[in-house]
């Protein structure tokens, strides 16, 4: 009897069960690049016709026309582009397979809609998205609770109801202040995380965090009251200079290389939120001949988004794919070209001047192109970052301000 006991333990460790290919499967769909590259691969996609459809509404040549496309010109940015990517961030994080469904749903749905599918499927396929990243942050909070987790879960429901109401028949005017809040909110969260280290008590969290929630009350309250735009405009005012003068980028900046480059784009879009707050508290949406509605949703997605993008790539980007994305001085380019360009729109729309804003409109469509292709040409000359990433990923977590550190470390 006592012989048969080794050979009866070895058979048990040899034998594969189905929780060992769970397991298996699992690490291999959160460690391995191609589900992420697929995922980036379709939010390419996204923000191409997006970009696209920028041309077309601009009354420019693009390479594909058609009034479908120029329709969908904002979903497909804000949630084809910008949840995409958002989402596969978080998915990372996580470290779940489903999670990676989020930020697929995200793109297939908008992707969807181009081709022509019916509503309900697109916008079903986004809200499903949506609420799937709803449950990352679920587990997020779970496993690591903060003041940062809570701002960014605050922009992803409001993301969700702006989903359930377009899916509702809304149109996209009446869930577009409620989608912006998501980008915005996940970005406050993100840099909120790192500006702990500047706060003297959490007081300045309790703001932040005050400031997001009326955000989101305001966006909704637009839906059924007038002058709600006197409660997310101020709102989103008051973020943009809290976070200025708590932010690391305010120190760093004064650095040099990558560090000043990331540190100088996030300055400059903090100086864009507070430009689209304020035109929202002067004039709401609709002021100024509907000026008003442009220039908020295009400071808040390009000028701060966008903006943002720029400063976290080269954190973000190496994290996801296990490639680095050395710093190069050609990365100024598309900065100057994104803030010049949109500085040109603004001025043109406030002046009526439609020339201006069809310039300053095409030059901010040359700067994300710019910014894509020097992007792709770094990532593919540079070599992996499996072995090094352990040793270089904290100097540049520091600077950008990375939160995989709420939402858990990326593979």
């Amino acid at each position: 009897m006592e012989t048969d006991k080794p050979a009866a333990a070895d058979a048990q460790v040899k034998a594969p069960t189905a929780d060992d290919a769970t397991g298996r499967l699992s690490r291999a769909l959160t460690t391995r690049v191609a589900p992420r590259l697929v995922a980036l691969a379709l939010g390419a996609a996204c923000i191409l016709m997006g970009l696209d459809a920028a041309l077309l509404r601009l009354n420019l040549p693009a390479p594909i026309d058609g009034t479908r496309l120029a329709a969908l010109h904002g979903p497909l940015m804000l949630i084809g582009f910008l949840g995409t990517v958002i989402a596969l961030e978080r998915a990372v994080a996580a470290r779940a397979p489903w999670a990676f469904l989020a930020p697929l749903g995200n793109a297939a749905g908008c992707l969807a809609l181009l081709a022509g599918a019916p509503d309900v499927v697109g916008r079903g396929l986004m809200t499903i998205a949506t609420c799937i990243l709803c449950a990352i942050y679920l587990r997020v909070h779970r496993r690591a609770p903060s003041a940062a987790v809570d701002v960014e879960a605050m922009g992803a429901a409001a993301l969700l109801l702006g989903d359930i109401l377009w899916m509702g028949g809304r149109g996209i005017e009446d869930v577009v202040a409620l989608w912006l809040l998501f980008p915005t909110l996940t970005i406050v969260g993100e840099r909120l995380e790192l500006a702990r280290i500047a706060f003297l008590d959490e007081l300045v969290e309790t703001v932040v965090e005050a400031l997001s929630g009326a955000a989101v009350l305001g966006a909704c309250l637009l839906l059924v009251a007038q002058g709600s735009h006197l409660v997310v405009g101020p709102a989103l005012l008051g973020l943009a200079v809290v976070m200025a003068y708590y932010d690391v980028a305010r120190r760093t900046v004064r650095a040099g290389g990558g560090v000043r480059f990331m540190a100088a784009s996030m300055l400059a879009g903090y100086v864009w939120l507070a430009v689209a707050g304020a035109v929202w508290s002067l004039w709401g949406l609709q002021g100024l001949r509907g000026s008003a509605y442009e220039i908020v949703i295009h400071c808040i997605t390009v000028g701060f988004a966008f903006s943002m993008i720029l400063a976290h790539a080269p954190v973000i980007i190496p994290a996801i794919v296990h490639r680095a994305l050395p710093y190069h001085r050609l990365m100024w380019l598309p900065y100057l070209l994104l803030h010049a360009g949109l500085a040109v729109r603004v001025v043109g729309l406030l002046a009526g001047a439609s020339v201006a804003w069809q310039v300053g409109g095409a030059v901010g469509v040359a700067a994300i192109v710019v910014f894509m292709v020097l992007t792709v040409g770094r990532v593919l000359t540079s070599g992996s970052i499996r072995t090094s990433v352990r040793v270089k990923r904290p100097a540049a977590a520091a600077a950008a301000g990375s939160t995989t550190q709420a939402g858990g470390s990326p593979a």
